[in-house]
């Protein structure tokens, strides 16, 4: 990419407004041209990753690095989980829920936990206090929103703003932001947080998730059974009504942490992924 000064024909005069117009058009061109150059190798790459898990089905990489960069021990992560978002992914997809201890460790590796927040929602009758309290043994921060009448617009459960701001308040104090969620919504999040030098990788089921919200992030996290709790958790139905809010209750999952920490979890996850067998 060829760089343009203003100063270029001091020497000789200066350039003209309407050359100075000409030449940052030019470079905005650039920069688009740039853009899109990565958008298609991005396109490519996880056309090539499907082709790849339609071959080889037994042993799925989980992790897709996009341009090539290593996970490395001393990169700070910040991690950011839109429960509600991920609940009825893992639950359309595989009658299941998330194991969320598992996936911290997988999303983690071996690098530095800064933050891991979770934000779940909580309507009138819904009881999840057991759930809060598994994930804050487990490492998690929780932001809940008591909302009310579902049909009351201001009653929104919507966390995209409230991640957004977390997100932007953290970044320059990390140095990677993962986002557990499919939502598209958040492709503007992942261009600002990249523009101010975070790398940002993104974590969730395949089929659940926004195609733009892929090709933006850096690295892709492809989620599975691997981080579900086993077993159909879910009663089978022989109706394709809509899910129902209230059902958003985790109090079944078995709490992988047994002595609570008074602070926040900030120190490494040593264990691997592949090593959760023994739970």
């Amino acid at each position: 990419m060829i760089y343009y000064s203003p100063r270029a024909g001091a020497g000789s005069g200066g350039d003209s407004l309407d050359d100075l117009q000409e030449r940052i058009i030019e470079l905005q061109n650039q920069i688009v041209e740039e853009r899109n150059k990565h958008k298609d190798e991005m396109s490519r790459g996880l056309e090539a990753v499907d082709r790849i898990r339609r071959t080889q089905p037994t042993t799925p990489n989980m992790l897709v690095t996009v341009d090539g960069h290593d996970l490395s021990s001393q990169q700070r992560v910040a991690i950011f989980v839109d429960v509600q978002n991920m609940y009825y992914a893992a639950r359309n997809l595989y009658q299941s829920k998330l194991e969320f201890a598992t996936l911290l460790k997988h999303l983690v590796s071996k690098r530095v936990l800064q933050r891991a927040l979770a934000y779940i929602v909580e309507r009138p009758g819904m009881e999840q206090n057991k759930f809060i309290e598994v994930l804050r043994r487990n490492g998690y921060e929780v932001r809940k929103r008591v909302v009310g009448d579902r049909t009351d617009p201001s009653n929104s459960g919507d966390w995209n703003i409230g991640i957004t701001l977390d997100a932007l308040a953290i970044a320059p104090r990390t140095d990677v932001c993962i986002l557990v969620t499919g939502d598209g919504d958040f492709v503007p999040l992942v261009e600002r947080l990249k523009n101010e030098g975070v790398r940002v990788e993104i974590a969730s089921f395949r089929d659940t998730t926004s195609n733009e919200l892929y090709q933006c992030a850096d690295q892709v996290h492809h989620l599975d059974e691997r981080v579900l709790l086993s077993g159909n958790q879910f009663q089978p139905s022989d109706s394709d009504e809509e899910l129902d809010d209230d059902d958003m209750e985790y109090e079944e999952q078995e709490e992988l942490v047994t002595a609570p920490s008074k602070r926040r979890a900030r120190g490494p996850v040593d264990d691997d992924f592949d090593d959760e067998d023994d739970h």
